[in-house]
């Protein structure tokens, strides 16, 4: 009994590492394999589309385009030289965004779909994915041929130059190669996800946005330096780089802020008894956030008002002077403030309609009814669905202002100075890049919390085990 005491003690000592790596293998696996794919990724926007000759001012000029611009940053920044990529994962968002609005009971199937668990959930992902194609169809062409008619890439059919085939070949050809570049995005998205760390949607778009942190940095350097020979003019530049570095820390603390405060409402079970004392910690609530609809509001606006900038370009090759191509470039362009308006009422609108879509207080009221639990004086019910609605729609009040605010700070900024909105403090990307970190880091701790809570509950089994054997 004392030898098998013994061999008991050895395996709890075994399992006691102090190593990190080594109670973690789980964990650092998947993360070796997310960055594995990260990298993949980064190299294959490298790779330019067969039979498409890129101009030397590719990456300057597309990023100018609100169009290609809001691509480049959904689609992981794999816009690169007009790579394989182009298009990342940018049709499968659009697709996901229209899927979450058409089930919110505007197509009874898809709602019951929503509500129906994770059978539901795998149900939706195959639809999103199917609506997929026709989106990324959709986008390939308009960016084939708004690229083509500003000079931005030249397709080569001609027998001189590539092959014998005709225009329409390579007009087909390329969209096909621009697809399929968006499926084995989403494929390695879902590698991530499974075998990863995180969403692999999500954390491509992430990888994307980080990636051209560095060359944006070095760009604002130049911009206030370069130049400048005179003493007190590049000080000058050296103070204003350095109140750019400062400010654009200042403006992801704030992010940060925004996306951790929470309104936590206290809830009662039904027979529990009110608890006077207690840390308020320990007592339950439910969580409610400012920005409950996280980024989803900034891309939907980001997408509505960038399609029309992106037909009239198209109709502008033809008919410069068109009544449709003057009003989307003097109101709907981000150059103008009334462009820079409109794209902040409508991120506001947009937040206040996707916090209800994604908290749905008329489900939390069900639950809470079915559950037992309520709301200390709140009738459970419609009451209690009625409360929860009117607090969620004044913490939009404040979530959506700031979340606009944040979203047209670049092109403010580049208004009222000659600092390009590409390199501007705040915007879209930034939203996203912090929410993305924020939720990663919370999925790491929690499968480190997991693994801890395995290794104490594997402990307690062979502390009894050694229990029985000294009985």
């Amino acid at each position: 009994m004392k030898t098998k005491a013994k061999k008991q003690k050895k395996e709890i000592s075994l399992t006691k590492s102090s190593s990190f790596f080594v109670k973690n293998k789980d964990l650092i696996k998947r993360i070796l394999f997310t960055i594995m794919v990260l990298v993949i990724i980064r190299l294959g926007s490298y790779l330019t589309v067969p039979g498409v000759q890129v101009s030397d001012n590719f990456n300057s000029n597309a990023e100018s385009e609100q169009f290609f611009a809001l691509i480049s940053m959904l689609g992981g920044g794999t816009l690169g030289q007009f790579s394989i990529l182009a298009l990342g994962v940018s049709p499968y968002i659009t697709a996901s965004i229209i899927v979450q609005l058409l089930s919110t009971d505007v197509i009874p199937p898809l709602s019951r779909w929503a509500k129906s668990g994770e059978k539901g959930r795998k149900k939706l992902d195959r639809l999103t994915k199917w609506l997929t194609i026709p989106f990324a169809i959709m986008q390939g062409i308009a960016t084939i041929f708004t690229m083509a008619n500003q000079g931005l890439i030249t397709p080569k059919w001609t027998s001189s130059d590539f092959g014998t085939g005709s225009p329409i070949f390579y007009y087909i050809l390329i969209p096909c190669a621009l697809i399929a570049g968006t499926m084995l995005m989403l494929w390695m998205a879902d590698q991530i996800t499974i075998k990863g760390i995180g969403n692999g949607v999500s954390l491509i778009i992430f990888a994307g946005i980080v990636a051209k942190l560095p060359e944006n940095l070095v760009t604002t350097f130049k911009f206030w330096i370069s130049g400048q020979e005179d003493i007190n003019l590049l000080f000058d530049g050296i103070l204003k780089f350095l109140g750019y570095v400062i400010m654009f820390l200042l403006v992801i603390l704030f992010v940060v802020m925004l996306n951790e405060s929470e309104r936590k409402l206290p809830i009662q079970q039904t027979g529990s008894g009110l608890s006077a004392g207690g840390q308020e910690e320990t007592k339950p609530f439910l969580p409610l956030k400012i920005n409950s609809a996280g980024v989803i509001p900034v891309i939907f606006a980001s997408a509505l008002i960038s399609a029309p900038i992106t037909v009239a370009q198209i109709i502008s090759v033809n008919n410069p002077t068109n009544g449709f191509v003057w009003f989307s470039n003097n109101y709907l362009s981000f150059n103008t403030w009334p462009g820079i308006i409109i794209y902040a009422v409508l991120t506001i609108l947009f937040t206040f309609l996707y916090s209800q879509v994604q908290m749905n207080p008329e489900k939390i009221a069900e639950n809470f009814q079915k559950a037992g639990t309520f709301i200390p004086g709140v009738r459970p019910g419609k009451e209690t669905e009625k409360y929860i609605k009117g607090t969620i729609n004044r913490l939009s009040i404040l979530g959506s202002i700031f979340l606009a605010g944040i979203a047209v700070l670049p092109y403010i900024i580049s208004k009222l100075t000659s600092l390009p909105s590409a390199l501007a403090i705040g915007g879209t990307g930034l939203i996203i890049m912090v929410s993305v970190a924020l939720e990663t880091v919370r999925q790491v701790k929690g499968r480190i919390t997991q693994q801890a809570f395995i290794d104490k509950k594997a402990e307690n089994i062979i502390n009894d085990k050694n229990d029985s054997y000294l009985w």
